[in-house]
């Protein structure tokens, strides 16, 4: 260490460490980068040129390290590696403008049927090619550099041409892209923005102070500041993905809800409730002398009324109206199950609004799939209370004696529980939790509250 200390001074040996350091940063965002694309974590427009990107500025800064390491190293294998690595970091530098001139052309100009921009580009990437030739001939001719007897870099007659070329295209890259940043994905616009500034200004300090390699250090901030915007873009990616998620969730519900609305009114144009409902008051009004059946035909008239009401109809309706209807259907109730069906209430509010059928099926469900399942039959609970700023409804039954629940049963519970939840979500906000333990089950609607009675 003492050795290549003297040999290369302090400045060298801690810019050594520098780009050492860079390298392993590089490779964790390398890596990161290559997973996100491998698993598919976020779109982010030209990630791929970005990963090329990156891989040639590990390449370059390698290459300067050992560079830097074998600099006045008279050995042999010091002199081979010495010049096999300065035409391997000339040959990368030169590759960085000509790759961020094709980004450019690739993700504006083509795009946006830019031909003018696209023929500039290509002329400004063969302007290159003069460099290349010089560095090719360099070794032989020590055009753009050469080595002395103590294995020791200097610049050459030519190295200011090429330099100048560098610079020449960096400088067009950097007007152009801020004349049509307007057409350009803000990503991109700031990637490419920065990947052109950076070198620049560092080539212009890097030619006037050449004891330390600030290229090296320009694209190492580049690549530091891209991926930090490329997190940034990533993480913008991701919300715009669960906002668009949650949208065409929404679209969809709002669909099924539309489709669920169209055969409710066809159903409803085929029954004629009107015929039904006029049916049945004729009937009953033949039953003046029968208390028990002109009362059951009542409920069973209201019963009906309501339901034809809550399919032709989605506006909301008060949950003192829909407790009336809850009502007529377990008086109906009672007349099948007698004593084995007790109805206790908890009422503490009622002037709220809520989607039609939104209780009354969970109370159905409570009686025909919870009380009715059990010998002895069992008690159904309605409650309504105000907590924290919602209302919370819930619909108990506890049954007693032996229980015997049937397949179907199961199912049809099923599919009338998920109807409810879905009315509630798309027209209230609200949701339904289904809580069973070992003596019933609890259906429990959480929903903001909505005005009703003035």
């Amino acid at each position: 260490m003492t050795e290549l200390t003297d040999r290369l001074g302090m400045l060298h040996v801690i810019q050594i460490s520098i780009e050492a350091w860079n390298g392993i940063f590089l490779l964790i965002m390398l890596f990161s980068m290559i997973y996100d694309r491998k698993h598919g974590k976020a779109f982010i427009p030209a990630s791929v040129d970005i990963i090329i990107f990156y891989l040639s500025i590990f390449l370059y800064n390698i290459l300067d390290i050992f560079c830097l390491v074998t600099d006045g190293d008279t050995s042999g294998a010091g002199f081979f590696i010495r010049r096999a690595a300065e035409f391997g970091y000339c040959f990368v530098g030169m590759f960085h403008p000509v790759f961020i001139l094709y980004m450019f052309k690739k993700h504006v100009a083509a795009p946006n049927g830019l031909t003018s921009l696209s023929k500039a580009i290509t002329f400004f990437q063969l302007l290159q090619l003069p460099g290349l030739v010089m560095l090719i001939l360099t070794p032989s001719t020590g055009a753009l550099y050469y080595f002395d007897a103590k294995n020791i870099y200097h610049r050459g007659p030519l190295y200011v041409f090429w330099a100048l070329m560098t610079l020449i295209a960096i400088a067009f890259l950097f007007v152009a892209i801020l004349l049509y940043r307007k057409k350009t994905d803000k990503f991109v616009f700031r990637v490419v923005l920065i990947s052109s500034t950076l070198p620049l200004a560092f080539m212009v300090i890097n030619y006037f102070f050449s004891e330390l390699s600030f290229n090296n250090i320009a694209v190492s901030v580049t690549a530091l500041i891209v991926f930090l915007m490329y997190e940034r873009n990533k993480a913008e990616d991701s919300v715009r993905n669960v906002r668009a998620l949650a949208q065409a969730q929404r679209q969809l519900a709002e669909s099924r809800l539309a489709l669920e609305e169209s055969k409710n009114q066809t159903l409803m144009a085929q029954i004629q409730p009107h015929f039904i409902n006029n049916s049945l008051m004729a009937i009953r009004s033949r039953c003046y002398d029968y208390p028990e059946v002109y009362e059951s035909l009542t409920n069973f008239s209201r019963y009906l009324r309501a339901n034809f009401e809550a399919l032709g109809d989605t506006r909301l309706i008060l949950f003192e109206q829909e407790m009336e209807n809850i009502e007529a259907y377990l008086s109906l109730e009672r007349q099948n199950f007698g004593e084995r069906l007790q109805v206790e209430y908890d009422i503490e509010c009622d002037d709220f609004l809520l989607p039609a059928l939104s209780v009354q099926p969970l109370v159905e469900n409570a009686v025909r799939h919870g009380v009715a399942t059990y010998k002895d039959g069992g008690t159904v609970q309605i409650n309504a209370h105000r907590s924290g700023g919602v209302i919370v409804i819930e619909v108990i039954d506890r049954g007693s004696g032996k229980r015997n629940i049937t397949e179907q049963q199961s199912k049809r519970k099923g599919i009338g529980v998920e109807n409810v939840r879905k009315r509630l979500q798309s027209m209230s906000n609200g949701s339904l939790e289904i809580i069973p333990d070992e003596h019933g089950t609890t259906a429990r609607i959480t929903m903001d509250e909505i005005g009703g009675k003035s």
